[in-house]
């Protein structure tokens, strides 16, 4: 528990934000300096703890996610005979997996344990750039595996509230399509990264948080290939299908008719003077 008394009245203060204490009895204010970070370190260290609990708090704050809403209940029985209760915005029937769109998760139920090692291997195939501990947002994230009757197999990722599959907000006007694609640019890049490409983008499987502008991407992770060529071709293909209208912008339309460069990496440098030219550079513009 972090303390710190008011030098006026020798109340505990209330932690605010940036290292800012307030007294909530006679209104006292005070603000760390560097020689209190520097004599006290377990304190910093408790409150850098208590600024990430705070910041991990809003960022799974469900109640701000008003586009949620049940559409279905479904419910399978566990290895160990007890139920696994979905309630789901979504779900989709892929052939050899369910695919369900949960309030707090997004959950793959495999018809058997073959199936769903081969989605986390290629899912495990990832490389993330150290520098980049954000991109980890950016692919599902496992957060329980679950063993169920029937040799079934349930895979259960994190969803972060606002995040949707961009499918549900089209026809997209193009000074919104435009960060979509970004994303999608981000995505082929980690990709290439990882030294592979991704055979499943569409807009059912990129999903995107219209608030943040952030994205992720789900799909069927089983269907990799050597390299982002294919990927960057179903990026233009998507981005077509959820365009309002891909002649609205010049540079838009030529980027989405062209071939792909021959790299990610390449191909986002393309994609930024498409920004830079045909929109004006980067502009958060809420939807």
């Amino acid at each position: 528990m972090i303390i710190y008394k008011c030098k006026t009245c020798g109340a505990q203060m209330d932690l605010g934000d940036a290292g800012s204490f307030s007294c909530p009895y006679c209104g006292g204010k005070s603000f760390l300096t560097d020689a209190d970070y520097r004599e006290n370190k377990v304190f910093r260290k408790s409150l850098l703890e208590y600024y990430k609990a705070k910041n991990d708090s809003k960022e799974f704050d469900y109640s701000s996610d008003t586009l949620w809403k049940v559409e279905g209940r479904d419910s399978y029985e566990m290895a160990n005979g007890k139920p696994l209760s979905l309630e789901y915005m979504i779900k989709k029937d892929c052939g050899d997996f369910v695919f369900y769109i949960c309030k707090e998760t997004v959950v793959y139920i495999f018809n058997d344990e073959r199936q769903s090692k081969a989605f986390m291997d290629g899912l495990d195939r990832l490389q993330l750039p150290e520098a980049d501990n954000k991109l980890k947002r950016c692919f599902p994230e496992l957060k329980i595996y679950l063993q169920l009757a029937q040799q079934k197999r349930a895979l259960v990722f994190v969803r972060r509230p606002g995040f949707y599959p961009a499918s549900m907000f089209s026809p997209w006007p193009a000074v919104h399509l435009a960060w979509v694609i970004s994303r999608m640019e981000n995505f082929c890049c980690t990709l290439e990264y990882s030294g592979m490409g991704y055979d499943d983008i569409s807009g059912d499987s990129v999903f995107i948080n219209p608030a943040t502008h952030e994205g992720a991407l789900f799909g069927d992770w089983r269907k990799l290939s050597p390299t982002t060529e294919k990927s960057l071709k179903m990026l233009r293909r998507t981005a077509t299908d959820l365009a309002e209208n891909t002649r609205e912008v010049k540079e838009l339309y030529d980027f989405l008719n062209s071939a792909p460069a021959k790299d990610a990496f390449d191909d986002f440098t393309r994609w930024d003077t498409v920004i830079e030219k045909g929109f004006g550079g980067h502009k958060f513009v809420q939807m």
